[in-house]
């Protein structure tokens, strides 16, 4: 067996160790001779030392080799036992075969019966006569329950007169099970001399494949586990138990008092104020800004707007939702304002709406009446008013 990894470069060299080793070893009789070869401290010449390395060296490549050959060995046969198995479950194929005509179509998937690591490969195989031009299905992006991978055209073939036109697609299975690779349509022209000239379509039949997990029958069933089990029920601690319902009345109870006296506070720090006090800052801001300065208009709209916001604070009318003749109206029907407030009322809006609606453009005069009829108005109305006059 060794003899079969020693080449020939190998074989001669040993040949000629060997050759070296029979021309120094001493013979028996001059070894028995020589007493002082059996001497202890006696030395065999350096030609004998390197002989025996070169031998030595040479016995471990051939164990080398020897192993090498036995684990290859092993391996090839390993391989074509597996080699063996793919081929016999590529040759296994799931086909139809449809025919219409001049154009015959074939759908083979390869294997049969596919694991769902596997890539099945699906070939598709057209044949025609001449004169029949084919058009090819187009390339999408799945087939039926298929994912495509991969796709190729070989060369377009000619096969006993016909015209072979194959497209092959390597595919992957989405999950395990039946899955079913839909009806392939081709559409085919008939342009023989004795042909109809029209367009035809012919269609595969759909294709039914059966993939297998990976697991293939040792698949765990859910029916194979136990049933659940029965409720243990927990010991129950009373003591612990009062313990964190008091605790948390407690932190209830201290939660109630710490909002309370919050709110306490702020109620007695802080006074609510009156309508006729929110209308004076409102209107002392307006006039601290100098709006009437840089757009009178918007200055305008802002003080009409104080006088209508007071108005609505201190009598409950929406006052800043409706025009000035419907709030005119209303306050005269509800007769809420005496009759020369009434008055008042209506000359500074109807003032007002000629700055903002009619583009009057009023004088620094008229801007500093207008001021003060809106301040007039809310210091008649606080004098007026039953909070104050108390």
């Amino acid at each position: 067996m060794t003899s079969a990894f020693i080449s020939a470069d190998q074989g001669s060299e040993i040949s000629e160790i060997l050759k070296t080793l029979r021309q120094t070893m001493p013979d028996r009789s001059r070894l028995k001779s020589n007493k002082r070869l059996l001497e202890p401290d006696y030395r065999p010449p350096v030609v004998s030392r390197r002989l025996a390395f070169a031998l030595r060296r040479v016995s471990e490549i051939q164990f080398a080799l020897t192993l090498v050959f036995i684990l290859t060995a092993g391996c090839d046969r390993q391989a074509d036992h597996l080699n063996a198995d793919r081929e016999v479950d590529a040759s296994a194929s799931l086909s139809t075969e449809v025919e219409r005509g001049p154009v015959k179509v074939t759908v083979e998937v390869s294997p049969e019966k596919p694991r769902l690591s596997d890539e099945p490969r699906l070939t598709l195989t057209i044949r025609s006569e001449p004169g029949v031009r084919i058009e090819k299905p187009p390339f999408g992006q799945a087939m039926g329950d298929f994912v495509i991978r991969d796709f190729h055209e070989p060369v377009p073939d000619v096969d006993g007169g016909a015209e072979v036109i194959q497209q092959v697609y390597t595919l992957e299975p989405t999950r395990a099970g039946k899955l079913t690779i839909a009806p392939i349509v081709i559409r085919f022209h008939d342009e023989r001399d004795n042909g109809d000239k029209q367009e035809h379509t012919i269609e595969s039949e759909a294709l039914t494949v059966e993939v297998s997990s990976i697991f293939g029958d040792d698949v765990p069933s859910l029916a194979d586990l136990r049933p659940a089990a029965d409720p243990v029920e927990l010991p129950v601690n009373y003591a612990s138990n009062w313990l964190w319902i008091c605790a948390g009345i407690g932190a209830l109870l201290v939660a109630a008092i710490v909002v309370w006296r919050i709110r306490r506070g702020r109620t007695l720090g802080e006074r609510q104020l009156s309508p006729q006090e929110l209308a004076e800052l409102e209107l002392g801001r307006i006039v601290e800004n100098k709006l009437a300065e840089s757009d009178v208009k918007a200055f305008y709209v802002e003080l009409t707007a104080v006088v209508r916001r007071y108005i609505e604070r201190s009598t409950g009318v929406n006052a800043p939702d409706l025009t000035t003749e419907e709030f005119l109206r209303q306050i005269v029907d509800d007769a809420i304002f005496a009759d020369d407030e009434q008055v008042r009322l209506r000359s500074f809006l109807e003032a007002a709406d000629l700055v903002k609606f009619a583009a009057f453009e009023p004088e620094a005069s008229d801007i500093k009446s207008s001021i003060e009829r809106a301040r007039m108005f809310i210091q008649l109305q606080r004098e007026t008013s039953p909070e104050f006059a108390a």
